[in-house]
Parts: C-alpha cells; sequence; structure tokens
C-alpha cells in the first residue's frame, strides 16, 4: 500500500481494542485502504441520529441533567483522545454526535478529528490552512493567539463553551468579527451563566473557561469528576470511566503513524441524509462520515 495508507494501518492495527470511535463504542465498520490512484483512506461507521448543534436548535437549551450525561460521554472519548497524545482543536455541538445504542439509550460520539494535534509535534502533517482552523466561537484565549501552541486544556475550554451554550442556549461572547471575538475573550470577564443552573454547576463551567489554562481543571478526567454530581444516577460511572482511560491510555502508536491520522481525517468530508423509513421517534436522520484522499 502507499505509504500515508501504510501508516494508517499501524495506527488502527496498535489499537484493536479501541476503536471505540474515541466515544465508547465498537465502530461498526472501519477499513482502510487506497483508491485505485493510490491515494488513502479510511472507512468510517454510518450513524444514526443528530449533532448536539441540531439537538439544541430543535427544542431550546437542554436541561442541565442531560448536557452532563452528554458532555460525561464526550468527555470519555476525549480522554482517549488525550491519552493518545492527541488535542482535537474544533469542539463544539455540531462536532458530538448524539446516536443510540441497541436498547435505546442515547451514546454521544466525538466526531471530525480533522485539525487535531499530536501533543509535543509539529504540525507539519496537517495542511497550513487547517493549522489555523478552527471554530471561533469555541477557541479558547491561547488557541486564538496560535492553533499550534495548544494542549489538552484548550479542549476544556471548548467543553465549557459547550456546556454554556448547551444549558442556556447562547455561547459566553458575541462579535460580528474573528477580531473583535479574540478582544473579547482575550480581555473581558466571562459573562454569567444566565437562567436556574445549580451554583455548582456554573462554577465547574466558569472552571473551564479560565482565561490562564493553569486556572482550568489539570485534566478531562478531572472536569469528569467535578460534572458528575449535576448528571443522572449514572454519571459517577462515567467519569470513574474517564479517568481510567485517561490515566491507562491507549498503547503508543508512531508519530508517523499519527501524522497520517490526522492528515487522513483532515480530509474529512460529512454528508447527512434522511434515515430508513422505519426511523427512531423524533425525526432522527442518518448521517456518515467518511474520510478519503482528496489530493488538496
Amino acid at each position: 500500500p502507499a505509504p500515508g495508507a501504510r501508516h494508517l494501518a499501524d495506527v488502527l492495527a496498535a489499537q484493536p481494542t479501541r476503536r471505540a470511535s474515541l466515544a465508547q463504542e465498537p465502530l461498526d465498520q472501519l477499513d482502510v485502504g487506497t483508491l485505485d490512484d493510490g491515494l488513502p483512506y479510511i472507512v468510517m461507521e454510518y450513524l444514526d441520529g443528530h449533532d448536539l448543534a441540531t439537538a439544541l436548535g430543535r427544542g431550546g437549551p437542554l436541561p442541565v441533567v442531560t448536557v452532563v450525561d452528554y458532555v460525561l460521554q464526550a468527555c470519555v472519548g476525549l480522554a482517549e483522545a488525550h491519552a493518545a497524545g492527541l488535542v482535537h482543536r474544533d469542539l463544539k455541538p455540531a462536532n458530538l454526535f448524539l446516536t443510540r445504542r441497541p436498547d435505546g439509550s442515547p451514546l454521544v460520539k466525538v466526531m471530525d478529528f480533522g485539525i487535531a494535534k499530536a501533543v509535543g509535534r509539529l504540525d507539519a502533517a496537517i495542511t497550513e490552512s487547517a493549522a489555523v482552523m478552527g471554530s471561533p466561537g469555541y477557541m479558547s484565549p491561547e488557541q486564538l493567539r496560535s492553533a499550534r501552541d495548544v494542549d489538552g486544556r484548550a479542549d476544556l475550554w471548548s467543553l465549557g463553551v459547550v456546556l454554556y451554550e448547551l444549558v442556556s442556549g447562547q455561547r459566553p461572547y458575541q462579535a460580528q468579527t474573528i477580531t473583535e471575538l479574540a478582544m473579547l475573550v482575550a480581555t473581558e470577564p466571562v459573562p454569567p451563566l444566565p437562567g436556574p443552573v445549580p451554583r455548582g454547576f456554573a462554577a465547574v463551567v466558569m472552571r473551564c473557561l479560565e482565561k490562564d489554562p493553569a486556572k482550568r481543571f489539570a485534566d478531562v478526567a478531572a472536569l469528569a469528576t467535578a460534572l458528575a454530581p449535576f448528571g443522572s444516577p449514572g454519571a459517577a460511572a462515567l467519569a470513574a470511566s474517564a479517568g481510567r482511560v485517561q490515566t491507562g491510555g491507549p498503547p503508543a502508536v508512531s508519530g508517523e503513524a499519527l501524522e497520517a491520522l490526522m492528515s487522513a481525517t483532515t480530509l474529512s468530508r460529512a454528508t447527512s441524509v434522511r434515515g430508513p423509513a422505519a426511523a427512531p421517534p423524533g425525526g432522527f436522520t442518518a448521517r456518515y462520515r467518511r474520510s478519503i484522499g482528496l489530493g488538496l
């Protein structure tokens, strides 16, 4: 196979029991190979559901307990990414996908690691444009200054914005331009979380949104532990799972293999289609991800 596909295969082979989409459940289908012209591709599972941005748009702000349960599931996947040395850099409701387990219970998957960064490595494997990409409304002060110089605490800021938005229906900072937004994020205090929310929950969100990364939670497992009291009865188990994943970590893979994986997922494209006729209640739509080399 082509070098890119070979290194991509190394990533998958190195973690045969950890293909859980950085999201708890094994992928239904996962393959890697090359097209006839030699470009590498990854095939990922077909998901039935919608992202949390869609959920927010349809029904407005969500109950705190629901938001906590969803974000805790994302924390488990994110802990696995961080343990593997990857920073997502583009966490937002649109990249948290809500699907269902076979028993009908909700399952949140972390999607689109297209601009993920390997901690401690240069971004040479990512296109120059991708290195400065992200979603400004969810980016930490340090990421707005330089997307190349961030660690896992930038993802904690993004999760703070996600928590803030899902329970209030709005992001903490509103601006007309990226420059204006960057100035607000860098200099203005975070507005208090609107609406009736538990005081302790608001404190967790505000700690995620500390401008100084050193004042945020030490890692995603610590955030999960702080969130658990505000979730459902199963929240503590999810937080414990995030802690085990963070400390145990997946098997190490070579830097070359990580670069191949990030390069391939940078070319990710998403397509939304109507689900089958017997779709679950609530009007779920089906969505699939496929990542292929596009020769960009």
